[in-house]
Protein backbone atom coordinates (compact mmCIF):
# COMPACT_ATOMS: atom_id res chain seq x y z
CA UNK A 1 0.00 0.00 0.00
CA UNK A 2 1.43 3.58 -0.88
CA UNK A 3 0.08 5.93 1.27
CA UNK A 4 -0.91 9.46 -0.23
CA UNK A 5 0.79 12.53 1.38
CA UNK A 6 -1.03 14.94 -0.23
CA UNK A 7 -4.13 15.22 -0.45
CA UNK A 8 -3.41 13.01 -0.02
CA UNK A 9 -1.93 14.05 0.89
CA UNK A 10 -4.59 15.40 2.89
CA UNK A 11 -6.65 14.29 5.81
CA UNK A 12 -7.16 16.48 8.91
CA UNK A 13 -4.80 15.64 11.83
CA UNK A 14 -6.74 17.52 14.86
CA UNK A 15 -5.04 19.61 17.38
CA UNK A 16 -5.34 22.13 19.99
CA UNK A 17 -4.10 25.55 20.94
CA UNK A 18 -1.54 26.57 17.78
CA UNK A 19 0.11 29.81 18.67
CA UNK A 20 -0.87 32.34 16.08
CA UNK A 21 3.03 33.35 15.93
CA UNK A 22 6.30 31.92 16.68
CA UNK A 23 9.87 33.64 17.74
CA UNK A 24 12.59 33.11 15.00
CA UNK A 25 14.20 30.96 17.46
CA UNK A 26 10.88 28.75 17.44
CA UNK A 27 10.73 28.82 13.82
CA UNK A 28 14.70 27.65 13.75
CA UNK A 29 14.54 24.77 15.69
CA UNK A 30 10.89 23.54 13.95
CA UNK A 31 13.49 23.71 10.68
CA UNK A 32 15.84 22.03 12.31
CA UNK A 33 13.94 19.27 13.49
CA UNK A 34 12.53 19.15 10.09
CA UNK A 35 16.17 18.82 8.55
CA UNK A 36 16.63 15.93 11.16
CA UNK A 37 13.74 13.92 10.79
CA UNK A 38 14.27 14.51 6.87
CA UNK A 39 17.59 12.78 7.03
CA UNK A 40 16.70 10.39 9.41
CA UNK A 41 13.48 8.49 7.59
CA UNK A 42 13.76 9.34 3.90
CA UNK A 43 15.01 7.16 1.70
CA UNK A 44 17.11 9.47 -0.55
CA UNK A 45 16.00 13.29 0.17
CA UNK A 46 18.81 13.87 -2.44
CA UNK A 47 18.06 11.61 -5.41
CA UNK A 48 16.06 14.70 -7.31
CA UNK A 49 18.20 17.44 -6.01
CA UNK A 50 21.44 17.88 -4.40
CA UNK A 51 22.82 18.61 -0.89
CA UNK A 52 24.35 21.65 -1.52
CA UNK A 53 21.03 23.13 -3.57
CA UNK A 54 18.56 21.75 -0.12
CA UNK A 55 21.52 23.15 2.46
CA UNK A 56 21.54 26.45 0.38
CA UNK A 57 17.60 26.83 0.75
CA UNK A 58 17.57 25.64 4.39
CA UNK A 59 20.37 28.29 5.71
CA UNK A 60 18.68 30.75 3.09
CA UNK A 61 15.09 30.55 5.19
CA UNK A 62 16.80 30.45 8.21
CA UNK A 63 18.83 33.77 7.40
CA UNK A 64 15.38 35.87 6.55
CA UNK A 65 13.42 35.11 9.05
CA UNK A 66 12.26 37.99 10.85
CA UNK A 67 12.27 38.50 14.70
CA UNK A 68 8.94 36.59 14.55
CA UNK A 69 7.10 34.72 11.96
CA UNK A 70 2.76 33.96 11.60
CA UNK A 71 2.00 30.32 11.65
CA UNK A 72 0.11 30.63 8.66
CA UNK A 73 3.04 32.09 6.70
CA UNK A 74 5.79 29.66 7.90
CA UNK A 75 3.83 26.83 6.61
CA UNK A 76 4.56 28.17 3.24
CA UNK A 77 8.02 29.04 4.31
CA UNK A 78 8.41 24.89 5.67
CA UNK A 79 6.80 24.02 2.14
CA UNK A 80 9.77 26.18 0.40
CA UNK A 81 12.23 23.21 2.07
CA UNK A 82 10.07 20.33 1.17
CA UNK A 83 9.80 21.23 -2.36
CA UNK A 84 13.15 21.51 -3.23
CA UNK A 85 13.48 17.70 -2.42
CA UNK A 86 11.28 17.40 -5.54
CA UNK A 87 9.24 14.55 -4.03
CA UNK A 88 5.79 15.33 -3.53
CA UNK A 89 5.26 12.79 -0.44
CA UNK A 90 7.41 15.19 1.02
CA UNK A 91 5.85 17.83 2.45
CA UNK A 92 3.56 19.66 4.91
CA UNK A 93 0.09 18.69 4.68
CA UNK A 94 -2.24 20.36 2.02
CA UNK A 95 -4.82 21.29 4.74
CA UNK A 96 -3.35 21.85 8.35
CA UNK A 97 -5.84 21.50 11.06
CA UNK A 98 -4.47 24.11 13.42
CA UNK A 99 -6.18 26.62 11.55
CA UNK A 100 -9.48 24.53 11.69
CA UNK A 101 -10.82 27.65 13.38
CA UNK A 102 -11.09 29.91 9.93
CA UNK A 103 -12.08 26.74 8.24
CA UNK A 104 -15.53 28.01 8.65
CA UNK A 105 -15.03 31.42 8.28
CA UNK A 106 -15.99 33.25 5.17
CA UNK A 107 -12.00 34.38 5.23
CA UNK A 108 -11.19 32.69 2.06
CA UNK A 109 -10.94 34.25 -1.64
CA UNK A 110 -14.03 33.56 -2.79
CA UNK A 111 -12.25 32.36 -6.70
CA UNK A 112 -11.56 29.14 -8.28
CA UNK A 113 -8.60 28.92 -10.53
CA UNK A 114 -7.00 27.37 -13.60
CA UNK A 115 -3.94 28.22 -15.47
CA UNK A 116 -2.29 28.13 -19.09
CA UNK A 117 0.92 26.88 -20.02
CA UNK A 118 2.72 30.06 -19.30
CA UNK A 119 1.11 30.51 -15.97
CA UNK A 120 -1.72 32.99 -16.42
CA UNK A 121 -4.33 32.71 -14.05
CA UNK A 122 -8.07 32.62 -14.68
CA UNK A 123 -11.07 32.69 -12.88
CA UNK A 124 -12.84 29.20 -13.92
CA UNK A 125 -16.12 30.87 -12.56
CA UNK A 126 -17.23 27.65 -10.50
CA UNK A 127 -17.50 29.58 -7.53
CA UNK A 128 -18.58 32.66 -8.10
CA UNK A 129 -18.78 34.19 -11.83
CA UNK A 130 -21.83 36.50 -10.97
CA UNK A 131 -18.48 38.30 -8.71
CA UNK A 132 -15.49 38.08 -11.37
CA UNK A 133 -16.81 36.14 -14.94
CA UNK A 134 -15.20 33.13 -15.85
CA UNK A 135 -12.53 33.28 -17.78
CA UNK A 136 -11.24 36.43 -16.53
CA UNK A 137 -7.68 37.03 -16.25
CA UNK A 138 -6.61 37.82 -12.72
CA UNK A 139 -3.93 39.80 -12.66
CA UNK A 140 -3.77 40.27 -8.66
CA UNK A 141 -5.43 40.34 -5.38
CA UNK A 142 -4.75 42.54 -2.52
CA UNK A 143 -1.50 43.95 -4.16
CA UNK A 144 -0.20 40.51 -4.41
CA UNK A 145 0.72 39.46 -8.73
CA UNK A 146 -1.48 36.09 -8.84
CA UNK A 147 0.62 34.88 -11.80
CA UNK A 148 3.80 35.48 -9.31
CA UNK A 149 2.18 33.94 -6.41
CA UNK A 150 1.15 31.09 -8.44
CA UNK A 151 4.68 30.56 -10.12
CA UNK A 152 5.79 30.38 -6.30
CA UNK A 153 3.15 27.98 -5.10
CA UNK A 154 4.03 25.49 -7.65
CA UNK A 155 8.05 25.61 -6.36
CA UNK A 156 6.40 24.25 -3.50
CA UNK A 157 5.25 21.16 -4.42
CA UNK A 158 7.79 17.90 -5.30
CA UNK A 159 7.58 15.93 -8.21
CA UNK A 160 6.12 16.08 -11.41
CA UNK A 161 5.73 19.98 -13.23
CA UNK A 162 2.20 18.88 -14.46
CA UNK A 163 1.30 17.73 -10.49
CA UNK A 164 3.36 20.65 -9.10
CA UNK A 165 1.22 23.17 -11.84
CA UNK A 166 -2.25 21.47 -10.46
CA UNK A 167 -2.31 21.99 -6.54
CA UNK A 168 -0.77 25.46 -7.03
CA UNK A 169 -4.16 26.37 -8.75
CA UNK A 170 -6.26 24.24 -7.52
CA UNK A 171 -4.55 25.29 -4.06
CA UNK A 172 -4.64 29.14 -4.72
CA UNK A 173 -7.35 30.28 -2.93
CA UNK A 174 -5.91 28.39 0.59
CA UNK A 175 -2.12 29.61 -0.28
CA UNK A 176 -3.31 33.16 -0.07
CA UNK A 177 -5.00 32.93 3.19
CA UNK A 178 -1.70 31.21 4.37
CA UNK A 179 0.19 34.07 3.04
CA UNK A 180 -1.76 36.95 4.53
CA UNK A 181 -4.34 37.68 2.17
CA UNK A 182 -7.63 38.60 3.95
CA UNK A 183 -11.43 40.11 3.24
CA UNK A 184 -11.67 42.76 2.23
CA UNK A 185 -10.63 41.53 -1.59
CA UNK A 186 -9.22 43.93 -4.29
CA UNK A 187 -8.84 41.81 -6.95
CA UNK A 188 -7.34 43.32 -10.32
CA UNK A 189 -8.72 41.23 -13.35
CA UNK A 190 -8.50 41.51 -17.08
CA UNK A 191 -11.83 40.41 -19.44
CA UNK A 192 -12.94 41.09 -22.81
CA UNK A 193 -9.65 43.54 -23.47
CA UNK A 194 -10.90 45.76 -20.09
CA UNK A 195 -9.08 46.27 -16.83
CA UNK A 196 -11.10 46.11 -13.89
CA UNK A 197 -10.95 46.58 -10.26
CA UNK A 198 -13.48 44.53 -7.88
CA UNK A 199 -13.78 44.82 -4.58
CA UNK A 200 -15.14 42.19 -2.54
CA UNK A 201 -16.02 42.59 1.03
CA UNK A 202 -17.01 39.06 1.65
CA UNK A 203 -14.88 35.73 1.13
CA UNK A 204 -16.14 32.21 1.07
CA UNK A 205 -15.48 29.26 3.57
CA UNK A 206 -12.95 26.71 3.03
CA UNK A 207 -15.13 23.77 1.26
CA UNK A 208 -16.33 26.45 -0.88
CA UNK A 209 -12.68 27.08 -2.58
CA UNK A 210 -11.81 23.28 -2.51
CA UNK A 211 -14.60 21.40 -3.01
CA UNK A 212 -14.52 21.01 -6.58
CA UNK A 213 -10.94 20.04 -6.69
CA UNK A 214 -10.75 18.19 -3.64
CA UNK A 215 -13.98 16.10 -3.60
CA UNK A 216 -13.20 14.19 -0.81
CA UNK A 217 -11.97 16.36 1.35
CA UNK A 218 -15.82 17.21 1.73
CA UNK A 219 -17.52 13.98 2.04
CA UNK A 220 -17.59 13.45 -1.98
CA UNK A 221 -15.27 10.42 -1.99
CA UNK A 222 -17.05 8.67 -5.16
CA UNK A 223 -20.33 8.87 -7.11
CA UNK A 224 -22.07 7.01 -10.13
CA UNK A 225 -24.09 8.17 -12.96
CA UNK A 226 -25.12 7.25 -16.34
CA UNK A 227 -24.65 9.49 -19.06
CA UNK A 228 -26.79 9.57 -21.97
CA UNK A 229 -28.19 6.15 -21.30
CA UNK A 230 -24.84 4.60 -22.92
CA UNK A 231 -21.98 5.19 -20.74
CA UNK A 232 -21.50 4.17 -16.63
CA UNK A 233 -19.42 6.94 -14.92
CA UNK A 234 -17.68 6.23 -12.01
CA UNK A 235 -16.53 9.16 -10.52
CA UNK A 236 -13.37 7.92 -7.78
CA UNK A 237 -12.03 10.20 -5.67
CA UNK A 238 -10.24 9.03 -3.58
CA UNK A 239 -9.07 5.47 -2.27
CA UNK A 240 -8.66 6.28 1.10
CA UNK A 241 -10.40 4.36 4.35
CA UNK A 242 -11.72 1.47 5.12
CA UNK A 243 -12.58 -1.25 2.04
CA UNK A 244 -15.70 -1.80 3.66
CA UNK A 245 -17.82 1.21 2.16
CA UNK A 246 -16.12 0.72 -1.06
CA UNK A 247 -17.04 -2.46 -1.71
CA UNK A 248 -20.62 -1.65 -1.02
CA UNK A 249 -20.57 1.00 -3.06
CA UNK A 250 -18.53 -0.75 -6.28
CA UNK A 251 -21.17 -3.54 -5.99
CA UNK A 252 -24.30 -1.30 -6.46
CA UNK A 253 -23.01 0.37 -9.16
CA UNK A 254 -21.77 -3.35 -11.17
CA UNK A 255 -24.99 -4.27 -10.36
CA UNK A 256 -27.01 -1.09 -11.78
CA UNK A 257 -24.48 -1.17 -15.05
CA UNK A 258 -25.94 -4.79 -15.40
CA UNK A 259 -29.69 -4.29 -14.93
CA UNK A 260 -29.63 -1.54 -17.25
CA UNK A 261 -27.57 -3.23 -19.50
CA UNK A 262 -24.68 -0.79 -20.16
CA UNK A 263 -21.65 -1.42 -22.64
CA UNK A 264 -18.97 0.70 -21.78
CA UNK A 265 -18.13 1.95 -18.00
CA UNK A 266 -15.74 4.90 -17.22
CA UNK A 267 -13.49 4.94 -14.33
CA UNK A 268 -12.54 8.48 -13.44
CA UNK A 269 -9.38 9.18 -10.97
CA UNK A 270 -8.31 12.31 -12.47
CA UNK A 271 -8.90 13.74 -9.02
CA UNK A 272 -7.59 10.56 -6.85
CA UNK A 273 -4.58 11.70 -4.98
CA UNK A 274 -4.64 8.06 -3.70
CA UNK A 275 -5.00 6.15 -0.07
CA UNK A 276 -5.23 2.09 0.37
CA UNK A 277 -4.16 -0.01 -2.93
CA UNK A 278 -6.83 -2.59 -1.24
CA UNK A 279 -9.62 -0.58 -2.27
CA UNK A 280 -7.93 0.14 -5.67
CA UNK A 281 -7.48 -4.20 -6.25
CA UNK A 282 -11.45 -4.59 -5.03
CA UNK A 283 -12.27 -2.72 -8.17
CA UNK A 284 -10.72 -4.65 -9.94
CA UNK A 285 -12.52 -7.19 -9.18
CA UNK A 286 -15.69 -6.25 -10.48
CA UNK A 287 -14.15 -6.55 -13.71
CA UNK A 288 -10.49 -8.28 -14.27
CA UNK A 289 -9.87 -11.73 -14.23
CA UNK A 290 -6.51 -11.67 -15.44
CA UNK A 291 -3.30 -11.66 -13.28
CA UNK A 292 -1.85 -8.39 -12.43
CA UNK A 293 0.04 -6.45 -9.96
CA UNK A 294 -0.05 -2.72 -8.82
CA UNK A 295 3.45 -2.32 -7.48
CA UNK A 296 6.63 -5.13 -7.76
CA UNK A 297 8.25 -3.93 -4.48
CA UNK A 298 10.35 -1.09 -2.97
CA UNK A 299 13.42 -0.13 -1.28
CA UNK A 300 12.29 1.06 2.61
CA UNK A 301 15.12 3.26 4.67
CA UNK A 302 15.20 1.98 8.12
CA UNK A 303 15.10 4.19 11.12
CA UNK A 304 14.39 4.33 14.89
CA UNK A 305 11.79 6.95 14.18
CA UNK A 306 9.41 5.17 12.02
CA UNK A 307 9.92 1.86 13.81
CA UNK A 308 8.84 4.21 17.11
CA UNK A 309 6.03 5.13 14.96
CA UNK A 310 4.87 1.55 14.20
CA UNK A 311 5.34 0.59 17.72
CA UNK A 312 3.32 3.07 19.10
CA UNK A 313 0.54 1.61 16.87
CA UNK A 314 1.06 -1.60 17.98
CA UNK A 315 2.12 -3.14 15.13
CA UNK A 316 5.18 -4.76 17.13
CA UNK A 317 5.10 -7.72 14.81
CA UNK A 318 5.73 -5.80 11.69
CA UNK A 319 9.04 -7.36 9.80
CA UNK A 320 10.41 -3.77 9.52
CA UNK A 321 11.45 -3.49 12.99
CA UNK A 322 13.91 -6.52 12.67
CA UNK A 323 15.85 -4.48 10.15
CA UNK A 324 19.20 -2.62 11.26
CA UNK A 325 18.75 1.18 11.49
CA UNK A 326 20.21 3.35 8.73
CA UNK A 327 20.38 0.16 6.34
CA UNK A 328 17.62 0.04 3.01
CA UNK A 329 15.16 -2.87 2.86
CA UNK A 330 14.83 -4.37 -0.53
CA UNK A 331 11.38 -6.16 -0.79
CA UNK A 332 10.89 -7.06 -5.00
CA UNK A 333 8.42 -9.18 -6.52
CA UNK A 334 7.91 -8.81 -10.08
CA UNK A 335 5.63 -12.07 -10.70
CA UNK A 336 2.33 -10.94 -11.43
CA UNK A 337 -1.17 -12.46 -9.13
CA UNK A 338 -4.74 -13.71 -9.15
CA UNK A 339 -7.31 -10.83 -8.20
CA UNK A 340 -7.69 -10.14 -4.79
CA UNK A 341 -11.30 -9.81 -5.00
CA UNK A 342 -14.12 -11.41 -7.72
CA UNK A 343 -17.55 -10.30 -7.48
CA UNK A 344 -19.62 -12.90 -8.88
CA UNK A 345 -22.96 -11.69 -9.66
CA UNK A 346 -21.66 -8.41 -10.55
CA UNK A 347 -18.94 -8.98 -12.83
CA UNK A 348 -18.65 -6.67 -15.70
CA UNK A 349 -17.89 -7.98 -19.60
CA UNK A 350 -17.58 -4.96 -20.95
CA UNK A 351 -15.65 -2.06 -21.93
CA UNK A 352 -13.94 -0.38 -19.06
CA UNK A 353 -12.07 3.36 -19.77
CA UNK A 354 -10.32 4.33 -16.98
CA UNK A 355 -10.04 8.24 -17.01
CA UNK A 356 -6.30 9.44 -15.79
CA UNK A 357 -4.63 13.43 -15.17
CA UNK A 358 -1.69 14.80 -13.80
CA UNK A 359 -3.54 15.01 -10.40
CA UNK A 360 -3.46 11.04 -10.28
CA UNK A 361 -1.41 10.15 -7.65
CA UNK A 362 0.24 7.67 -5.31
CA UNK A 363 -2.42 4.96 -5.31
CA UNK A 364 -4.20 5.75 -7.70
CA UNK A 365 -1.19 6.21 -10.13
CA UNK A 366 -0.54 2.17 -9.09
CA UNK A 367 -3.97 1.61 -9.67
CA UNK A 368 -3.17 3.27 -13.69
CA UNK A 369 -0.13 1.70 -14.13
CA UNK A 370 -0.91 -1.87 -13.23
CA UNK A 371 -3.99 -1.26 -15.34
CA UNK A 372 -2.00 0.09 -18.49
CA UNK A 373 0.76 -3.03 -17.89
CA UNK A 374 -1.30 -5.88 -17.67
CA UNK A 375 -3.91 -4.16 -20.14
CA UNK A 376 -7.11 -4.56 -17.92
CA UNK A 377 -8.47 -1.55 -19.64
CA UNK A 378 -7.94 1.67 -22.06
CA UNK A 379 -6.97 4.58 -20.19
CA UNK A 380 -7.85 8.12 -21.16
CA UNK A 381 -7.31 11.08 -20.97
CA UNK A 382 -3.72 13.02 -19.67
CA UNK A 383 -0.84 12.01 -17.93
CA UNK A 384 -1.11 10.51 -14.52
CA UNK A 385 0.97 13.36 -11.53
CA UNK A 386 3.32 10.77 -10.90
CA UNK A 387 6.21 8.47 -12.34
CA UNK A 388 5.52 4.65 -11.86
CA UNK A 389 8.73 4.58 -9.73
CA UNK A 390 8.57 7.13 -6.80
CA UNK A 391 8.44 7.79 -3.62
CA UNK A 392 5.79 6.22 -0.98
CA UNK A 393 5.16 4.99 2.45
CA UNK A 394 5.13 8.57 4.38
CA UNK A 395 6.27 8.98 7.95
CA UNK A 396 4.02 11.68 9.20
CA UNK A 397 4.71 14.13 12.79
CA UNK A 398 4.02 17.48 13.90
CA UNK A 399 7.03 20.67 14.40
CA UNK A 400 6.62 21.14 17.97
CA UNK A 401 6.58 25.09 17.82
CA UNK A 402 4.12 26.10 14.77
CA UNK A 403 2.44 22.86 15.04
CA UNK A 404 2.74 22.11 11.18
CA UNK A 405 1.52 18.78 10.28
CA UNK A 406 4.51 17.10 8.06
CA UNK A 407 4.79 13.74 6.00
CA UNK A 408 7.99 12.25 4.67
CA UNK A 409 8.91 9.78 2.48
CA UNK A 410 10.59 6.67 3.31
CA UNK A 411 10.37 4.34 0.68
CA UNK A 412 11.40 3.80 -2.67
CA UNK A 413 8.34 2.40 -4.67
CA UNK A 414 8.65 0.62 -8.07
CA UNK A 415 5.95 0.10 -10.87
CA UNK A 416 4.14 -2.89 -12.54
CA UNK A 417 6.66 -3.15 -14.87
CA UNK A 418 9.56 -4.14 -12.96
CA UNK A 419 11.62 -2.26 -14.52
CA UNK A 420 14.21 0.19 -11.68
CA UNK A 421 15.21 2.45 -14.60
CA UNK A 422 11.79 3.89 -15.99
CA UNK A 423 11.11 7.68 -15.43
CA UNK A 424 7.93 8.61 -16.26
CA UNK A 425 3.96 8.55 -15.49
CA UNK A 426 1.32 6.29 -16.88
CA UNK A 427 0.85 7.70 -20.00
CA UNK A 428 -2.91 7.09 -21.36
CA UNK A 429 -3.13 4.59 -24.53
CA UNK A 430 -5.73 7.63 -25.73
CA UNK A 431 -4.42 10.97 -24.90
CA UNK A 432 -7.29 14.21 -24.69
CA UNK A 433 -6.16 17.33 -22.76
CA UNK A 434 -8.84 19.07 -21.38
CA UNK A 435 -7.44 22.71 -21.48
CA UNK A 436 -7.62 25.67 -19.13
CA UNK A 437 -10.39 26.97 -21.88
CA UNK A 438 -11.92 23.55 -21.96
CA UNK A 439 -12.74 23.93 -18.05
CA UNK A 440 -13.29 27.82 -18.21
CA UNK A 441 -15.98 26.64 -20.47
CA UNK A 442 -17.43 23.81 -18.30
CA UNK A 443 -16.41 21.17 -21.24
CA UNK A 444 -15.33 17.53 -20.67
CA UNK A 445 -13.37 16.09 -23.80
CA UNK A 446 -12.81 13.06 -22.07
CA UNK A 447 -16.34 12.67 -21.59
CA UNK A 448 -17.64 13.69 -25.18
CA UNK A 449 -15.08 11.20 -26.54
CA UNK A 450 -16.40 8.74 -24.79
CA UNK A 451 -20.11 9.34 -25.57
CA UNK A 452 -19.02 9.59 -29.17
CA UNK A 453 -17.51 5.89 -29.35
Amino acid sequence: MKTAQTLLFLFFLWSSGFAQRISKAEAIEDIDLLDKTIRAVHYNPFLFTSSFKYLQKVNELKRLLPDSIETRLFTLKVGEITGIIDDAHTAPNIIQSIFQADFRKPVFLPLTFVADKKGMTYSDGKLSQDIIPAGAKIISVNGISVPEFYKASALRVGGLQTYRNEIAGKMMGYNLYLSGIRPPFKVVYRYQQKKVIKEIEKGAILRDIIGDAFPNLVNKPYSFNILNDKVAHIELNTLTGDYHPYLKFFDSCFTVIKQKNIKAVAIDIRKNTGGNSINADLLLGFFNSKKYTLSTGKSWKISQLYKDKLMKQGDSSNSYLKQPNNSIWQSRNCEPYDPKYTSEEAFFKGQVYLITGPMTFSSANMLADGVKQFKLATLVGESTGENTNDFGEGYRFQLPNSKISIGVSTSLDFGANCNDNTKHPVIPDRYIETSYLDQIKGIDPVLQYLLKN
